[in-house]
């Protein structure tokens, strides 16, 4: 897990950078690609109260943002796309000795927009944006009581719309590394 989370941050540092320098941060035909790492879900409280044995891969996500020629204000529009990824698991040994087991897993793809408002500072991008894409989701509840395992166990897949909004700012340490 610690290997994970270095590379994640390390190929944020690295991948979170412009392709091209500017009079401001972000222009038209600016490149970003991010690499972002997410801390923390729903899944977990629900994994602590009961006591359960928990494990769970945080939210891993890929974004990319492009500079377009069209202007709104002061800034400027960005259009690009989006993946992410995460999953939970848990297990919990009931008093009979049975185990209760589930896991959910989500994959989200998508196009985003965003609006990238000039500052007099060239090294710093300040955004905000909407996302719109399809969530993908699968959930599989087992448990180990013969008897009551036909009743009890689930296996299913969801897919639903997304949609979430986004702010954040970027710092460009030099012509092409920023986070």
């Amino acid at each position: 897990m610690k290997k994970l989370l270095t590379l994640a941050l390390a190929g944020a540092l690295i991948c979170g950078a412009a392709s091209q320098a500017n009079a401001q941060a972000f222009d038209e035909g600016t490149k970003h690609l991010n690499i972002g790492i997410g801390f923390g879900s729903g899944y977990y409280g629900y994994a602590y109260t009961s006591g359960a044995d928990y494990s769970e891969i945080p939210t891993i996500f890929l974004s990319y943002d492009q500079g377009t020629a069209i202007e709104l204000g002061p800034g400027i529009i960005g259009i690009g796309g989006f993946l992410g990824y995460s999953s939970a698991k848990s297990v919990y040994d009931d008093f009979f000795g049975f185990e209760y087991s589930w896991k959910w897993t989500n994959f989200v793809i998508g196009a985003r927009g965003t609006y990238h408002y000039p500052l007099d500072n060239d090294k710093l991008d300040v955004y905000g944006g909407l996302s719109l894409g399809v969530w993908f989701q699968s959930y599989e509840y087992t448990y180990s009581d013969p008897v009551l395992a036909p009743f009890y166990n689930l296996d299913d897949n969801y897919t639903n719309l997304y949609y979430a909004g986004c702010v954040g700012a970027r710092y460009m340490f030099t012509e092409k590394l920023g986070a």
